[in-house]
């Protein structure tokens, strides 16, 4: 049992978080083990009282942590990365029994979830940017705090998904509130209860919920944005539950990702990869390769060498030593991909790797190759989520392409290629947010990460992935002095920027303005002399009678399209110096 401020931090009892507190719930239940079949530990469900009081503590939270300073903040992200690293065995140990991967993965997993903290301490903060600045008008756009984050996460990888938003959101200045997957709640409400003591209270939560959490949160009008990762038929819904209240949304949907091998690779080289690709997790990875499409050149050699790895690696219950795949997540999840092993074989599909899907205690399935389909097989069509992958052949690059883009997802895909240049083309050419050229699937932090398509809304990961978590707000500032006596000072100054020196130009847009009420506030001798034939005379009086500040709006027609109501002069902009006369007035392009 690990300690935290003396205190011992118990890994097989689970609260919900809310306000700096832990919280039970007269409803509970409980994961279930995927290698066993066996139930986990108990784990409250919360409820729609749960989640207002979780919402009020954000917003309270919002109004301390929104006023911490970026450095400030990273200071108390790294705190929790120092505490994370101390419990990465146990928070390993939790996603062996809750998820299923076997334990060098788990601890993976564990150590990444802790390195996404890391990252956001690095970045430096988001500088206030200048948009554009003269004698009249400064533009300024910065990036704010958004204020309560719903996160939404899926349990395939219960940890690491949550810190993705996590991470950004604190750093922004943002509070969220982590809804973990009922599948897999434990390690996420661990971690959440360990980082308490670093934050202020509400600022960090964590509730665990039924099917009814995910819509109470999407609906809930004190929440600011939800950021979901899971399937496009959820996340349609979750966008327009959303849209009830206009909530900001980061979506980070399903994928059908093909992985293209190329002719001229050393299929024994490459397998181990696209084998990775393909399988990691027993297929349960959003980017995964779902589809391979190899070459008919090295086809054969490309499936013995593919088949060859797979059939070496130990599949069975994570618990066991060696074991390379693990079994699928949940009971639904082995049904799904059951459906896909039976539609292969009752349409007579050859299967170069068998595979199994006996039901055991646990929800193990044994990997399956399905050599070459046709394309509208199901296993070709649809993303399996599971470990069973198709293996299609292809001649020509531009056949291939439309193949490859014939889906309504795009979320990622592989390209396998010596020539470099080709590797380059062929990734342009794929509809789709992640290419990897040459290396098996594997998102990283510091890169943004996001779907075309029906694979999602927006993104997060790396730089880019910050603006999802701010608001954006622009200031016009306008230098004119609006103090009470300014009109009459003598400090005030009068400039004129023009394009063009042409004094005759000038008044004909000062009249233009006028006479279509762009400039207010002209009366009797200063519009009488304005209309005059003199110019010289009308910006005297004019300059003589305005001393004060005067902004005048730029001309009705740009200088590329006049038009004979409002012919071709140039932009003004005009301050005031205070000069006498015309003579006095400076004209600079």
């Amino acid at each position: 049992m690990s300690k935290l401020n003396g205190a011992p931090i118990d890994f097989t009892t689970f609260h919900n978080i809310i306000d700096g507190q832990p919280r039970g719930s007269g409803n509970i239940h409980h994961g279930i083990n995927p290698s066993s079949g066996k139930p986990l530990w108990d784990v409250p469900i919360a409820s729609q009282h749960d989640l207002d009081d979780a919402v009020k503590a954000a917003q309270r939270g919002f109004e301390t942590w929104s006023k911490f300073s970026w450095e400030e903040r990273q200071v108390v992200i790294g705190k929790m990365y120092d505490e994370f690293m101390k419990y990465e065995s146990e928070l390993g140990g939790i996603i062996r029994l809750e998820g299923g991967k076997p334990m060098p993965f788990c601890n993976m997993e564990a150590a990444g979830a802790a390195n996404v903290l890391k990252f956001y301490t690095t970045q430096p903060p988001m500088e206030d940017e200048i948009i554009s600045d003269d004698a009249n008008l400064r533009l300024t756009m910065r990036h704010i705090p958004l204020g309560v984050v719903g996160a939404i996460c899926p349990w395939n990888f219960p940890l690491i998904i949550p810190m993705n938003k996590v991470g950004p959101a604190l750093l922004t200045g943002s509070c969220i509130i982590i809804k973990p997957s009922p599948f897999t709640p434990y390690g996420v409400l661990k971690v959440v209860e360990i980082m308490q003591r670093f934050l202020p209270p509400g600022v960090l939560q964590a509730v665990n919920g039924d099917a009814s959490m995910g819509p109470l949160m999407t609906e809930h009008p004190g929440i600011d944005k939800i950021s979901f990762t899971g399937s496009s038929a959820t996340g349609k819904r979750v966008m327009a539950s959303a849209a009830k209240t206009l909530k900001r949304v980061t979506l980070e949907l399903g994928g059908n990702s093909a992985a293209i091998i190329c002719p001229d690779v050393d299929p024994a080289k490459i397998a181990p990869k696209v084998a990775l690709g393909a399988f990691y997790n027993s297929g349960q990875l959003c980017v995964a390769s779902k589809r391979l499409y190899v070459h008919r050149d090295i086809y054969q050699e490309m499936l013995k060498a593919l088949s060859d790895v797979v059939t070496g690696w130990k599949t069975g219950p994570s618990t066991e030593d060696g074991v390379m795949l693990g079994p699928v997540q949940n009971e639904m999840q082995h049904q799904i991909v059951k459906g896909y092993f039976e539609d292969c074989a009752s349409n007579g599909y050859e299967f170069a790797v068998p595979g199994s899907i006996e039901k055991t205690d646990g929800f193990v399935i044994q990997p399956a190759i399905v050599q070459n389909p046709p394309d509208s097989a199901r296993i070709v069509r649809e993303e399996q989520f599971g470990p069973i992958v198709p293996m299609m052949v292809w001649d020509t690059e531009d056949d291939l392409i439309a193949r490859v883009n014939d889906t309504d997802t795009g979320l990622g895909g592989a390209v396998y290629c010596a020539d470099l240049d080709r590797a380059q083309r062929i990734a342009h050419r794929i509809e789709a947010g992640t290419i990897w050229i040459n290396s098996n699937e594997i998102p990283r932090t510091e890169a943004y990460f996001c779907g075309h398509k029906e694979s999602g809304l927006g993104g997060e990961g790396g730089r880019q992935g910050l603006f999802e978590y701010m608001n954006t707000q622009v200031t016009h500032l306008y230098k004119g002095d609006v103090g009470k006596d300014s009109k009459l000072s003598d400090n005030t100054n009068l400039t004129l920027r023009y394009i063009d020196d042409s004094l005759e130009e000038v008044v004909t847009s000062l009249r233009l303005q006028l006479r279509s009420h762009r400039i207010t506030g002209m009366e009797g001798e200063e519009r009488e002399a304005l209309e005059t034939d003199d110019s010289r005379a009308a910006a005297n009086v004019y300059v003589t009678r305005r001393r004060g500040f005067a902004n005048f709006a730029p001309p009705l027609a740009p200088a590329s399209n006049p038009s004979p109501l409002f012919p071709r002069h140039p932009p003004l902009a005009f301050s005031v110096r205070g000069e006498k006369s015309i003579d006095d007035i400076q004209t600079r392009a």
